[in-house]
């Protein structure tokens, strides 16, 4: 074997296989050892700064939920406390009316009770906002219970034998919706009580349900029957033009179903798009 010249100076590297002792298989594996260690340590690196940028990004994550969850709580508090005073203004317009009812002459007075009434199917509203854990969205038949309230304790005696029931469904609707639709239903309610039961007895009955995706709304009575009223003060013609007027701002149709005898009963039917997706099923 030929003799390699060594310098002290000078590092030489040596050709593969110099040595009997050390094979070249050997040197390539070491070599390719230091390659993967040297590897491992630069995804460790770059592991451990992914690592320390997702932890930041989380704390940043948290802060703006936590903040987030604050103003949606501030926003639902300003409003709950905003319904609550708009009720309570209410409630004083309609004291400030009932007041002007008992110095009114008999005529007048009537028509101060219609006013009564629907400034407090309004204010029944706003109370049912400033009570509920949520503002978005208002229970329909939570709604229609205070109205079917409010209408007893404003137009009938204690002793009176008409009865007011609200059968209802689990449906919520938006509480710029729910403004007709109190109004409606105090206007219909209102009408039936004048005019349905002569003899000072009889029941009405508040309803909604949930059509696929629209809403009925019906108010119903056992009364006299349409064709037997007052013509004048039966849904749609001119003593309810309000009628037509909030069943168009819920975007819905009217129907009116009765027949000529006596003791029939009227049932007015308003059906309208329903906005608020059903609540899942259990």
């Amino acid at each position: 074997m030929d003799k390699i010249p060594i310098s002290d100076s000078t590092p030489r590297v040596l050709p593969c296989g110099w040595l009997e002792h050390v094979p070249c298989e050997t040197a390539s594996l070491h070599e390719k050892t230091l390659e993967m260690n040297e590897a491992l340590v630069l995804s460790s690196l770059r592991q451990h700064e992914l690592t320390q940028a997702a932890d930041i990004a989380n704390r940043r994550l948290e802060a703006e939920i936590v903040q987030r969850m604050q103003s949606e709580q501030d926003a639902l508090t300003l409003t709950k406390e905003i319904s609550h005073r708009v009720k309570n203004n209410l409630q004083i317009v309609v004291a400030l009316i009932t007041n002007e009812i008992r110095r009114a002459p008999a005529e007048l007075a009537q028509g101060y009770i219609a006013i009564e009434a629907r400034i407090a199917a309004i204010a029944k509203l706003y109370d049912l906002i400033s009570q509920s854990s949520r503002v978005e969205t208002v229970s329909v038949d939570a709604y229609l219970r205070e109205i079917a309230t409010t209408m007893s304790a404003s137009l009938l005696e204690p002793s009176s034998g008409i009865s007011i029931q609200v059968r209802s469904d689990a449906i919520d609707i938006e509480p710029d919706r729910a403004v007709p639709l109190g109004l409606l239903v105090n206007e219909l309610g209102t009408n039936a009580i004048k005019h349905a039961f002569p003899g000072g007895r009889g029941q009405i009955v508040l309803s909604a349900e949930r059509d696929g995706d629209q809403i009925v709304l019906t108010v119903a009575d056992d009364g006299v029957g349409i064709a037997v009223k007052e013509s004048s003060k039966a849904p749609g013609k001119h003593g309810s033009d309000y009628v037509a007027v909030f069943v168009r701002q819920l975007g819905g149709t009217i129907a009116v179903s009765g027949s000529d005898g006596p003791g029939s009963g009227t049932a007015v039917r308003i059906r309208f798009p329903s906005r608020v997706a059903p609540p899942p099923a259990a």
